[in-house]
């Protein structure tokens, strides 16, 4: 079933307002919430969609929010992550499949400490990975069962997760107090949840095209895009420009995390050791041994000597055998492309 415009857009100030009364959250912080919420009617007809994760400290309305957000999303499963097995875990997430899994308490997994639970949720963000192959006992017999986990997940967090990449995959709202306002506790009896989730209960949808903004890394736009999708549908044309500035953070934030991934790390110590040799920057020649021990001492980063000889080259630089040792030529105009694509890539 879909549901008419009017009907979208009522249900928006409706989750407005409920957010409102249960929490600090600021205008365009519920907004962001309440799309989010919204795009999971969309996700039959998607292959990725944003973890939308929920930080700050103990009072500050993360579990109010959950509990209005489960009201308005699709398929809606809340569950704790305290004290669940990894494959417990993953079989909540395939029980909410193409539906959303409201997580309490995500900080850390039972056992979890190669940080198994944050892959399983990056995998969750994709339809194409959100796949595990298992097998399955029927009687007296084994059989290969495919179990799929794609959908939307909310998280209850206090603290960043580990793996940096995950951050792009996710929208992030930030939970303060406000101890000079009065807050209404959640209800299922509140009357703009009672009207606002009938507005949208069993409807699906499908999402329009929406534009990349300008200056926006593409990874930061799909991240956002059933959001913006959901503001075209709901007539409200001034999302975009409000949440342009966010869009631009989000992009400078990935960037400065993949100036921490290890093929930029190789590019940053060849142009330290190339400074260091100026005004030989043509002639001079690097030995990937320096380059691996410059990386350790600088960003406390083990790098095999194959490792970043093989990442050099992928750069563009030409590596050769020297007096018995591996080296790199660092020519200006490899320096400046290897830095071009770095950008490029944002």
């Amino acid at each position: 079933m879909s549901a008419a415009p009017n009907d979208l857009q009522r249900a928006v100030n409706l989750m407005d307002e409920a957010l409102a009364q249960a929490t600090a959250l600021k205008d365009i912080e519920r907004k962001v919430v309440t799309y989010w919420s919204l795009g999971t009617h969309a996700l039959a007809h998607l292959d990725t969609f944003p973890l939308l994760v929920l930080y700050g400290k103990m009072g500050t309305g993360k579990s109010q929010s959950e509990k209005v957000i489960g009201q308005f999303a699709h398929g809606s499963r809340p569950f704790s992550l305290r004290g669940r097995t990894l494959p417990a875990l993953r079989d909540e997430l395939a029980a909410c499949y193409q539906g959303t899994a409201i997580i309490e308490e995500a900080d850390h997994a039972w056992k979890d400490a190669d940080s198994a639970f944050e892959r399983l949720l990056s995998d969750r963000f994709q339809r194409a990975s959100a796949e595990a192959g298992l097998k399955q006992k029927y009687g007296d017999n084994w059989a290969s069962v495919t179990k799929r986990y794609f959908g939307a997940t909310v998280l209850h967090r206090r603290i960043p997760f580990s793996d940096a990449a995950l951050d792009g995959r996710s929208i992030t709202i930030n939970f303060r107090a406000n101890h000079s306002r009065t807050y209404v506790e959640y209800s299922e009896s509140n009357p703009s949840i009672v009207e606002g989730s009938a507005l949208v209960r069993d409807v699906m949808f499908q999402l329009p095209t929406v534009v990349q903004p300008p200056n926006v890394a593409a990874r930061i736009f799909n991240t956002y895009r059933p959001l913006l999708a959901v503001a075209i549908l709901c007539g409200d044309d001034h999302f975009p420009e409000l949440i342009q500035s966010r869009l631009l953070l989000d992009t400078a934030e990935l960037r400065e995390a993949q100036s921490s991934e290890p093929e930029a790390l190789v590019l940053r110590a060849i142009l330290a050791a190339a400074y260091d040799a100026y005004p030989a920057f043509s002639y001079a020649s690097i030995r990937v041994d320096s380059l691996v021990r410059s990386i350790s001492e600088t960003h406390r980063q083990l790098l095999q000597h194959r490792q970043v000889a093989g990442m050099a080259r992928r750069l563009g630089f030409t590596v050769k055998q020297s007096h018995g040792y591996t080296v790199v030529f660092p020519t200006p105009s490899r320096a400046v492309s290897g830095l071009r694509g770095m950008q490029l890539r944002g």
